[in-house]
C-alpha cells in the first residue's frame, strides 16, 4: 500500500463485495465524499471493531493499492455510533435522507470540512432530539448555501428595497435572486411570501441545533419545498424521487 493518512469521516453507506470484504462510502472531513475498500473488514474486530456501519463517526487510516487505482482502509476506530438514530425507524429515515443528499452532490474539497461539520451536527440533533419531517429540507438548503449558492433573501436584487413586507416577491431560480413585487411584474419569478423569505434567510445564518424549535406553517413549508427543490435541481442538478436523489 501507499503511504497512509489519517482521516476523520462519517460513513454514508457500506456493502460487501466478497465474503469478508467491505466497500465503504464516507464523507471525509478533508477530501469530501470518498470510496475505499476494507479487506477482511466484516470479520476483523481488531482493525474495524464496530466502525463499518452507516451513521457512524470514525477515524480511518487510508492508503491505496500498489497501482494507486483504488483506496484501501487499513484500520478504523469508532468515535460515535448515534444509537438514538439506529434504534428509531423514523429518525433513521430522516438521517438517511441527509446522508443520501451528501452522497449525491458534487462536493468540492474547499467546502468538505464545513459540510462534514454540518452533517455531524445534524446527526447529533436527530440522535438526541425529535426533529419533524421538515428537518431534511432545512439540511439540504443549508448544504446548498454552504456550497456557495447564497441568495440574498432580504433585499430586492433590482431596486434594493427590503423584501420583508406583505407583498409576495419573485424568486429567479436561474439567477438565484429575489425581486420585489414591483420589479418582478411580468418577469414571472416563482412567487415567494415574506415569511418564507425570512425563514430561508434565517437558515443561512443558523445551524441544526436551532432548527428543532421551529414551528413552520404548512403554507411556508410548501413554498420552501418548491423554492429549494427547483433551486437545487437547477444549480446542483438533483431532484428527489421515491428511490432517492437523481441527477437531472
Amino acid at each position: 500500500m501507499s503511504m497512509e493518512s489519517t482521516d476523520r469521516a462519517l460513513i454514508l453507506k457500506t456493502g460487501k463485495f466478497r465474503e469478508h470484504d467491505v466497500w465503504v462510502r464516507f464523507l471525509s472531513a478533508s477530501r469530501g465524499v470518498q470510496t475505499a475498500f476494507a479487506f477482511g473488514g466484516s470479520r476483523s474486530r481488531r482493525r474495524f471493531g464496530g466502525c463499518l456501519e452507516p451513521f457512524s463517526q470514525v477515524v480511518f487510516k487510508v492508503g491505496s493499492n500498489k497501482t494507486g487505482t483504488y483506496q484501501v482502509l487499513s484500520e478504523g476506530s469508532l468515535v460515535k455510533s448515534f444509537n438514538g438514530v439506529r434504534g428509531d425507524h423514523r429518525k433513521m429515515g430522516l438521517a438517511a435522507n441527509c446522508l443520501k443528499f451528501v452522497d449525491s452532490i458534487k462536493l468540492d474539497t474547499d467546502s468538505a470540512r464545513n459540510i462534514y461539520e454540518l452533517l455531524l451536527d445534524t446527526l447529533k440533533v436527530i440522535d438526541e432530539k425529535e426533529p419533524d419531517d421538515f428537518f431534511p429540507l432545512l439540511f439540504r438548503a443549508k448544504v446548498a448555501f454552504e456550497q456557495g449558492f447564497r441568495p440574498d433573501f432580504t433585499i430586492c436584487s433590482q431596486c434594493g428595497k427590503p423584501l420583508f413586507g406583505n407583498h409576495p416577491s419573485g424568486f429567479d431560480v436561474e439567477k438565484g435572486t429575489v425581486r420585489c413585487n414591483e420589479c418582478d411584474f411580468g418577469a414571472k419569478g416563482l412567487p415567494v411570501g415574506s415569511s418564507t423569505l425570512r425563514m430561508l434567510s434565517w437558515i443561512q445564518d443558523t445551524g441544526p441545533s436551532n432548527w428543532t424549535s421551529l414551528e413552520v406553517p404548512s403554507d411556508v413549508r410548501g413554498e420552501c419545498f418548491k423554492v429549494m427543490d427547483r433551486f437545487m435541481a437547477y444549480h446542483l442538478g438533483l431532484v428527489w424521487d421515491e428511490s432517492g436523489y437523481r441527477r437531472v
